[in-house]
């Protein structure tokens, strides 16, 4: 009797220590792609927080909580890979990467073009689209190109590349910044300006839903590629989020989102890596 005892004594200990072996290789195989090995780079446990400026359409555009976009549905994505809950907070452009730097956001996804100058600030995460920018005209405008731009009025985003496109290439009169997209091209709807730049897809969006009062005189091949913001110090964050842009890169879903939001193809460039940042060596 003694000994049967002592026999369902020792399997019972050899089973717990079995289901202790067993929980912490699950919590070892989880690290990696759930919300605890982030937990202490995250402003809030559990939670992705992801400043965007809005509107900005096609990328980011509607009203708290239920934005919608290009880059709304790439960072649910991101964060339902990373088992985190998603907090978009709308905020101004010309803060944004300064704001994030500080840690305010996680990350900011807001079509933002990667430049040397903001890899100064943030860094960010692999490409995961390419743009060009647009001059945008009213109809029957004697303006058809950057040339033509010399001596005019002419409007941008604040703080956007196309702003500093104007700035650097264009002998404009005066170069005057707008809080957003969409009020830039209202500003030379409303002849407050004589021009406007802008990236292309914001342009074709608007053209796309009906706008009128404007049109393309012609596109500006920048060379444009968007990443993801993130203060120089989240490295892991950004790993991750680079891990899961490859994966969506090779499993269709970014070239989905293309699909939805601009009928076309995601570039070759983007999805197979060979692209290269203006200004950077290849």
């Amino acid at each position: 009797m003694k000994s049967s005892r002592i026999s369902a004594l020792l399997a019972f200990l050899a089973l717990a220590v079995g289901a202790v072996f067993l929980t912490a290789c699950s919590s070892d195989s989880d690290s990696g792609s759930g919300s605890g090995s982030l937990d202490s780079e995250l402003i809030q446990a559990g939670t992705l927080t992801v400043g965007s400026d809005i509107p900005f359409p096609p990328f980011e555009f509607g009203q708290a909580p239920d934005y919608k976009g290009f880059d709304i549905d790439l960072v649910t994505a991101i964060a339902k890979d990373l088992d985190l809950k998603l907090n978009v907070q709308d905020t101004a452009f010309d803060t944004i990467f300064t704001d994030t730097a500080q840690g305010k956001f996680d990350m900011a996804a807001s079509a933002s073009t990667i430049t040397p100058e903001r890899q100064q600030t943030v860094n960010f995460s692999d490409p995961y689209y390419e743009a060009e920018q647009a001059l945008l005209v009213e109809p029957g405008s004697d303006i058809t190109s950057v040339q033509d731009l010399a001596g005019k009025t002419v409007g941008a985003q604040d703080g956007t590349t196309g702003e500093a496109y104007v700035n650097d290439n264009a002998d404009a009169g005066e170069v005057r910044g707008f809080p957003n997209g969409p009020a830039a091209i209202d500003a030379l709807k409303t002849g407050q300006v004589d021009a406007t730049v802008i990236d292309q897809p914001v342009a074709q969006d608007a053209l796309d839903k009906g706008q009128s009062g404007f049109e393309i005189a012609t596109l500006i091949p920048t060379g444009e590629l968007y990443g993801l913001a993130f203060a120089r110090k989240d490295t892991a964050l950004l790993d991750e989020v680079n891990s899961i842009l490859e994966k969506m890169k090779e499993d269709g879903r970014l070239n989905g989102l293309y699909q939805k939001w601009f009928k076309t193809d995601a570039p070759k460039g983007v999805i197979d890596g060979t692209t290269t940042n203006p200004g950077e060596s290849s």
